[in-house]
């Protein structure tokens, strides 16, 4: 059928349907008919295998029929009216994939143009595969998709069904056998479905008891509110930097710390404990909100994977949502005995949170705003956490820093690396990607909230808390700009 302008753009549509809470989730915070942000694009590289660009595009094109998501397009309209419109696999193959055959394209590391893709999720399907090919063969297919349509563990489903599609392409065998991949539109008609109405009624209900929760435990703080503070650090001369009203580009910031201790660190955490690293993490980095707050606790929003069946682990779409926690600061008195205790509350709440994490977003925000009144997006009650580790994001190796093991040689130089502004962004978020050899973890927020005053500060405080716990919480714990334990 043909979807004329009054739904969608012209296209021909194979089927439509609503968008799942986990695309809402997204896209209510995306100004309606605008562009999205490069910067949440997720993108991958995949070894071409030196194969025909003929297989290689006959390859992708097998990878798009098979999940619709890559080859949809979204009409955004609020809770009721936004839906999807899946095309079939033919109509846009022209736009989708293109053929960079020169020598001189090739680059070890994924720094193309391509990824800075900002795509018009309303008119082109969210997704770019770029080849670069040299005679004819292809060394490399560059994957870009919109965060819409994927997530990490999306993308690592992609990679290895691109992989596979290669694989079956060289050798004539049938591309996907078995059973075929969950569908963001039959989610969610799952989600709308009455089971999926009773679920939800279980995870509002939660969700209501964990603000309430977080309110209670909040209750008569004032917000942190700092004047705005610059880009980077005092007396950063990096060419080109911007501070607060020289740019056009944006008010929201980021930076970023790569760490080899706090990797490992994360790693003897758990082994001392049985509790995953990611708990870790987040303890910390709720730890290091609390100290720049002035708070004995926080409410911090983890990122679920929220994929639960075998069709979800098979799925190409962005499943991911958040779940509220509360966490404490590090307690003077026997900072021990109740970092142990903060440790394992911590994974209590990160389990029972992932349960009821695919909540309607917008009556979870709505939920937000009347619990938490006047600390609602504010620093100590609106952080998101997000973490990923290698068997999620080794396929998104362009976030990987260079370097044999995917570190740098010196690691422990605690450089904290300011990035430009950007227009859309968190308003406040930590994000770890986590490998035993080290770990990467960033920080973003608004020029509104002031934490780009102790942006640095708060990176190193987590990297040091996660070397502390490590030493079985060793001599007095850290503090928020301070020297760091001894190693």
């Amino acid at each position: 059928m043909l979807i004329g302008p009054g739904r969608s753009p012209d296209a021909r549509v194979v089927r439509d349907g609503p968008l799942t809470w986990a695309q809402h989730e997204w896209i209510q915070w995306i100004p309606t008919d605008t562009d999205t942000s490069y910067e949440d694009n997720i993108c991958a590289a995949v070894p071409g295998r030196n194969l025909p660009v003929g297989q290689v595009v006959a390859a992708v094109r097998d990878v798009l029929a098979r999940h619709e998501g890559l080859r949809s397009l979204v009409r955004r309209a609020g809770r009721e009216d936004s839906l999807q419109y899946v095309c079939p696999v033919d109509d846009r193959l022209d736009d989708v994939i293109q053929v960079m055959d020169d020598e001189a394209s090739f680059r070890r590391r994924f720094d193309t143009p391509w990824r800075r893709t900002c795509f018009r999720i309303g008119e082109q399907w969210p997704v770019r595969a770029v080849l670069d090919a040299a005679g004819g063969r292809v060394r490399r297919i560059d994957l870009v998709v919109d965060h819409v349509a994927i997530d990490p563990w999306g993308m690592r489903v992609l990679c290895d069904d691109l992989r596979h599609a290669l694989h079956t392409r060289a050798t004539g065998r049938a591309s996907f056998p078995g059973p075929a991949a969950e569908q963001p539109i039959d989610v969610a008609l799952s989600e709308n479905s009455p089971a999926g109405r009773a679920y939800q009624r279980r995870a509002l209900g939660y969700w209501e008891r964990r603000l309430g929760e977080i309110g209670k435990a909040l209750d008569g703080h004032v917000p942190f509110a700092p004047s705005r503070a610059p880009l980077g650090r005092p007396g950063d001369a990096r060419p080109g930097a911007s501070q607060p009203g020289e740019s056009g580009q944006g008010e929201f910031r980021s930076c970023w710390l790569t760490s080899r201790r706090a990797g490992s660190a994360a790693g003897a955490i758990a082994r001392a404990t049985g509790v995953s690293p990611s708990a870790a993490f987040l303890l910390a980095f709720g730890a290091a909100v609390c100290a720049v707050e002035r708070s004995s606790r926080a409410g911090i929003f983890a990122i679920s994977a929220n994929r639960f069946s075998a069709g979800a682990g098979r799925s190409v779409r962005k499943a991911t949502m958040t779940m509220p926690v509360l966490l404490p600061a590090v307690c003077p008195d026997s900072p021990g005995a109740a970092y142990r205790r903060a440790l394992a509350d911590c994974a209590a709440q990160q389990l029972s949170g992932h349960r009821f994490a695919n909540a309607d977003p917008y009556a979870t925000e709505r939920m937000c705003e009347e619990i938490l009144g006047g600390l609602y997006k504010t620093g100590v009650a609106y952080p998101r956490f997000s973490y990923m580790d290698e068997g999620v994001a080794d396929d998104l190796n362009t976030l990987w820093p260079a370097g044999d093991d995917g570190f740098p040689g010196d690691a422990d130089d605690r450089v904290v690396t300011f990035s430009p502004p950007r227009p859309l962004g968190a308003r406040y978020m930590m994000t770890v990607l986590h490998r035993p050899a080290g770990a990467v973890f960033s920080l973003q927020w608004s020029d509104a909230t002031g934490w780009g005053a102790t942006a640095e500060d708060m990176l190193l405080y987590v990297e040091d808390l996660m070397v502390w716990a490590a030493s079985e919480c060793a001599g007095s714990p850290p503090a928020l700009g301070g020297a760091g334990p001894a190693t």
